[in-house]
């Protein structure tokens, strides 16, 4: 196996892993209340996924596009077993030809031999025939002829004799040259033959090799194509999965804001709000016209005021969903702040937080729950609470929603809420 595809199932495993501890996470959130956080949580889980989906995708054509060049290279290798099979058949037919030359070049000199056997024993004989008759020579056969008639004829018979003999000792020559001959080339067909062989030996070898490479190579790919092809479809499963926990934490979400909304437009108008800082209820600036702090001109306050030492517990006026919470205390005069929808178009906000509120958005939070602590961030001169309502995103008198709670005044006196 590969780097890449070492790398790729790294990459896989670390998904399935991801997407367990996910599917933990997704079941403990279906016996909870659901908030909008957690809603965004679960889109970015399943973003993660869709990303490493991607990821996995593109490496998963990366695989194919090797694979792609693997069975190419099989059917290169399946090209090289079909010529090498084709080169031990040919090499298969020489040998077969060789033996046929051989056993032809055999039968010559089987031949040749009982000849020069022949020619041999013709010579012997001949050898021998002189040797008993070597008493008489050709000259005085000649001499004792009686007349010239004799004479000739005895002349023909001596050439006759002579003529027979080197006929005899040709034959013999002749027969022997081409019996070193035949022998040659049969010394010279085996060596061919060997080499031969030889050689097929090898290329069955080789046809073997060949055969097992293309047999590892179909083997990879069938398990490299099952491999992934099995954790793609996990993949798939689990994203539908998160989709289908992504729905059904939305449709809890939206019957949790509706059941919310029903509560709020029951009591929004009764009264029943919480002080956001129990047991403090000098206001240092009301809501409406005033000097500006810092300016000494006069502006239109936003809020309500309320001294308090740093890091003084912050508590909800009301049960409602958290819709913004600002982290960055640069980023507005109110420093860092969160905002609470109550429904029916009511909203709180508390700003100057001295730290990020420790509510997020989406949060389903309850009345007198913490949501942050007094600070002095963004526009401020000291730690207080800047406590502002909103009606129907229209700026009101928080004091309004405390009819018969008793408050001192920026000027030291007492003033009823409502």
């Amino acid at each position: 196996m590969n780097k890449k595809t070492q790398r790729i199932i790294v990459i896989v495993l670390a998904a399935v892993l991801l997407l367990s501890l996910l599917a933990s996470a997704l079941a403990a959130i279906a016996y909870a209340d659901v908030t909008k956080q957690d809603i965004q949580n679960i889109k970015d889980d399943l973003s993660d996924i869709q990303a490493q989906k991607k990821e996995v995708q593109a490496k998963l054509a990366e695989i194919r596009d090797d694979l792609s060049q693997a069975k190419a290279q099989v059917e290169l290798i399946q090209s090289q077993v079909v010529l090498t099979e084709e080169e031990i058949n040919t090499s298969q037919a020489l040998l077969d030809r060789y033996d046929l030359q051989i056993a032809e070049k055999e039968a010559d000199i089987q031949r040749l031999e009982a000849q020069e056997e022949a020619q041999y024993q013709e010579f012997y004989r001949q050898v021998r025939w002189m040797e008993e008759t070597g008493g008489t020579s050709y000259l005085s056969i000649l001499f004792e002829a009686s007349s010239l008639a004799e004479m000739l004829d005895s002349a023909m018979i001596i050439t006759d004799i002579m003529d027979y003999s080197n006929r005899i000792i040709d034959q013999l020559n002749a027969t022997q040259a081409q019996l070193g001959a035949a022998r040659d080339e049969l010394a010279a067909g085996r060596a061919a033959q060997a080499e031969v062989q030889q050689d097929l030996e090898v290329r069955k070898a080789e046809l073997e090799d060949q055969r097992a490479q293309a047999q590892t190579l179909l083997s990879q790919i069938a398990a490299s194509e099952s491999e992934y092809a099995a954790e793609a479809k996990k993949l798939a499963d689990s994203e539908a999965q998160i989709n289908k926990e992504l729905k059904e934490a939305e449709r809890k979400y939206a019957a949790q804001l509706a059941a919310l909304e029903a509560q709020q437009n029951a009591n929004m108008t009764s009264g029943d709000w919480y002080w956001p800082l129990p047991g403090r209820y000098k206001i240092s600036s009301l809501f409406g016209s005033r000097p500006d702090p810092f300016t000494g001109k006069r502006d239109n306050h936003t809020g309500t005021d309320i001294p308090a030492p740093g890091g003084t517990p912050i508590y909800a006026a009301k049960t409602g969903i958290v819709t913004t919470v600002n982290k960055n205390k640069n980023a507005s005069s109110y420093g860092y702040y969160c905002i609470i929808s109550h429904g029916s178009g009511y909203a709180t906000l508390y700003a100057h937080q001295n730290q990020v509120p420790i509510v997020q958005e989406g949060q389903a939070v309850q009345k007198g729950q913490v949501i942050g602590y007094v600070g002095s961030t963004g526009r401020s001169t000291g730690n207080h609470l800047h406590f502002e309502l909103r009606v129907n995103g229209v700026r009101n008198d928080v004091l309004k929603l405390y009819p018969g709670m008793t408050f001192t005044s920026p000027s030291g006196g007492k003033m009823n809420g409502g």
